[in-house]
């Protein structure tokens, strides 16, 4: 499935990624995955099924090969094939192909672009399951578009949880969860959502005002 989880800052977004994760413990009540609880699920055996995508990715300073393969695990051909599938192939090829440099935190890349090679690195996992949060905030409007096609179609094939604040990339998921305050509000497909006239029909129609204002 393609799951959509939302809410304004603050609302327990990230604290839901982070739980599941493992990198927050939770003190009460149960995190269920696939019938078992997270903390009898040995954190090792958990990553190698799952791909958690933050916001704020982790560029290593060194080569492009070095950035998307550190272990040199993969074939040149699958690295130009996730470079291609987020748009990056013909500028590193226009650069010193896998070769190229890359300096410490992706400093001579745009951030659009350092979201996507982020990307392509998450898609070489092949991971069951993705995590993204707030994977498209503060890039360009280009990037967004094209992580969003490439994250759209992952969701075909894999389980995709993403996180956002930003509605309009959550209409095609199957389902939504509307986050408020810590607690789940509602939740439905958008349809279902905005024609309820709750949380999510405010905040969205709050979203649609405030780009309209900023074209103009």
């Amino acid at each position: 499935q393609f799951i959509g989880i939302v809410g304004e800052s603050g609302s327990g977004k990230s604290t839901i990624a982070k739980l599941i994760m493992g990198y927050h413990h939770y003190q009460q009540g149960n995190l269920w995955i696939q019938g078992k609880q997270r903390y009898d699920i040995d954190d090792q055996n958990f990553m190698e099924h799952v791909m958690y995508v933050t916001h704020d990715p982790m560029i290593f300073k060194g080569t492009l090969r070095d950035c998307l393969d550190i272990f040199h695990q993969y074939r040149d051909e699958e690295l130009w094939q996730v470079l291609k599938k987020v748009h990056l192939d013909l500028f590193f090829q226009e650069q010193d192909g896998l070769e190229t440099f890359l300096l410490e935190g992706g400093s001579n890349l745009s951030g659009g672009q350092k979201q996507r090679l982020n990307l392509a690195r998450a898609l070489l996992k092949n991971s069951d399951l993705y995590i993204f949060d707030e994977a498209t905030s503060n890039i360009d409007v280009e990037s967004e578009e094209q992580i969003l096609k490439v994250i759209q179609e992952l969701s075909k094939t894999k389980t995709v949880i993403f996180i956002t604040h930003r509605l309009k990339t959550v209409k095609d998921c199957d389902c939504i969860y509307v986050m408020d305050r810590g607690c789940l509000s509602e939740s439905g497909t958008h349809v279902e959502l905005f024609n309820a006239g709750g949380i999510y029909h405010k905040m969205y129609q709050k979203q649609q005002e405030l780009e309209v204002y900023g074209c103009e």
